[in-house]
């Protein structure tokens, strides 16, 4: 199975009997059609302005796979779902679990130590192995508000960040994390890569019967998804971060693969589609998970850790974050 990207604005997806098909618009003003059958398809992204029609919108939920929605930047804005659990119980328990100050205190602290944990890994692999980050991770349990610990969340991404220009290519600036637009191209690399691990989280969560907007670690203002951003922190360097580090490296992504439009950078096509190559072998490598000991890709494993979580809402068994040296 796998993931149907539609990253041409103005390209049509609809359906016609068991298949997709994709009309691309070509530079003459003619029109190439390519036929997906269904049968080989779990979800479908959406990125820019692409059309979908009625006919297609409605077979992927009668076949329940999500179409998810980015913008040209890779901003996941938003998802259609099909309906999967009704378990009421389970979102009774996380209501319960966010409203227990301790409780979400030590659920908070557990999601900042895995990412902070990861953090490291990340640094550690690239032979930055003098930074303050571990000292972070034990700073986080000490803390007794979610204030402090979002704090120190704060202090060791920023202090994360800042080893990233000693990894990079001198050809490759950054000064650090900025969005909405990204002013370079390795913040435009990192709004798409998080877009995507985005895309992945939303369908884990609602597979798994957690109401995406009921979070932890980030607030439930504003109507964002604060479950899902709260599942994402542990993956963020394991899958985002690594695999730009390794487009770089191996060079899939060059500098001259993004274009600048008004001080904002994003990926150019050629870029655009070399990279979701790269995050699809990513999503689909396997490796021996850390918890259970059986072989599994990172697809299957952030949905194991939503369906975790539910059962220590539930169940009280201990939510243990997904790490890897």
């Amino acid at each position: 199975m796998s993931v149907l990207y539609v990253t041409q604005p103005e390209a049509v997806l609809s359906k016609t009997h068991e298949a997709f098909k994709v009309a691309l618009k070509q530079s003459d003003g003619s029109w190439k059609k390519h036929s997906v059958p269904a049968q080989t398809v779990e979800e479908v992204v959406l990125m820019g302005n692409p059309q979908v029609t009625g006919d297609a919108l409605v077979y992927a939920l009668e076949l329940g796979m999500p179409v998810h929605y980015l913008s040209y930047f890779g901003k996941h804005l938003g998802s259609t779902l099909p309906a999967y659990s009704r378990n009421g119980q389970l979102r009774l328990a996380q209501y319960a679990a966010h409203c227990d100050r301790s409780h979400k205190l030590e659920i908070a602290q557990t999601i900042v130590t895995g990412k902070i944990h990861n953090q490291h890994s990340v640094l550690y692999r690239y032979d930055q192995k003098d930074n303050p980050l571990k000292n972070r991770k034990k700073l986080v349990l000490e803390q007794t508000t979610l204030d402090e610990v979002r704090g120190i969340e704060g202090l060791a991404a920023r202090e994360y960040f800042a080893c990233w220009s000693a990894i990079l290519p001198d050809k490759w600036s950054f000064n650090g994390r900025n969005r909405r637009p990204p002013t370079d191209p390795i913040n435009a690399l990192l709004g798409f890569a998080y877009g995507l691990l985005r895309v992945q989280v939303t369908a884990a969560v609602h597979v798994a019967g957690l109401d995406p907007y009921i979070g932890y670690l980030h607030e439930t203002t504003r109507g964002q998804p604060a479950m899902v951003l709260d599942l994402m922190e542990e993956f963020r360097p394991l899958v985002a971060d690594s695999l730009i580090f390794a487009v770089i490296k191996h060079k899939e992504i060059k500098p001259d693969d993004f274009t600048e439009s008004l001080g904002a950078y994003r990926l150019c096509d050629k870029g655009r589609k070399n990279f979701l190559q790269a995050w699809e072998r990513k999503m689909n490598d396997e490796f021996k998970h850390p918890n259970f000991g059986y072989r599994c890709n990172y697809r299957r494993a952030i949905e194991l850790q939503a369906r975790l979580f539910g059962r220590h809402l539930q169940e009280g068994i201990p939510y243990k974050p997904f790490t890897r040296r």
